[in-house]
């Protein structure tokens, strides 16, 4: 058996000479052992193995439960979100903030049909698009065109103490969680 530390080298000639008869120059090929084959592959299966359980760990269930990961992101004090409209102001947080109807609610900014990013309609301030596969969605997060066939995810929300809006990105909702507590903010209609 062979050490780690020897290497041997394969000619790669087309010419089909024995090692060591080629007339052209080449890099050496090296050749690994068992042993070392092993220890290469072991690695990456440790390493995919603990990237998939962080990307679970802060990715959050489906019915909304937390699971660690990101902190919070304070988007301000609930007076600033007074009009309708979809905000990119934390697109680099992965999210938009839209107020609509009476609601107020952050939606990830990916595609739940392939994983592309979305982006607000520069010509509908009132659509949400994934330009990778012609996906529309209203600003509620209603996918109404493409191949989307679910609306936008949507994160926690909730005012804390100080009367700073939080979206916790761990929580997520799917359309047919949007219902549950924590999925949006009711905003009262201020008096005239």
């Amino acid at each position: 058996m062979q050490t780690d530390d020897k290497r041997l080298s394969a000619c790669r000639c087309a010419s089909g000479n024995k090692e060591g008869q080629c007339q052209e120059s080449h890099d050496p090929l090296p050749l690994i052992n068992r042993r070392r084959f092993l220890a290469v592959a072991s690695g990456c299966v440790i390493s995919a193995a603990g990237s998939a359980s962080g990307a679970t760990a802060g990715g959050g269930g489906a019915n909304g439960a937390s699971t660690g990961g990101l902190p919070p992101v304070d988007i301000g004090p609930l007076k600033n979100f007074d009009k309708d409209g979809i905000s990119e102001e934390f697109i680099q947080h992965d999210f938009f903030v839209i107020r609509y109807q009476g609601h107020l609610y952050a939606a990830s900014t990916t595609c739940p049909h392939m994983g592309n990013t979305l982006y607000r309609d520069s010509n509908d301030d009132t659509r949400i698009l994934c330009r990778g596969h012609e996906s529309v969605f209203t600003a509620e997060g209603l996918a109404v065109v493409g191949p989307a066939s679910s609306g936008l995810v949507r994160l926690g929300i909730a005012v804390n103490a100080e009367g700073h809006v939080m979206v916790n990105p761990n929580k997520q909702f799917p359309q047919d969680k949007w219902d549950d507590k924590g999925s949006c903010l009711v905003i009262e209609k201020t008096k005239s």
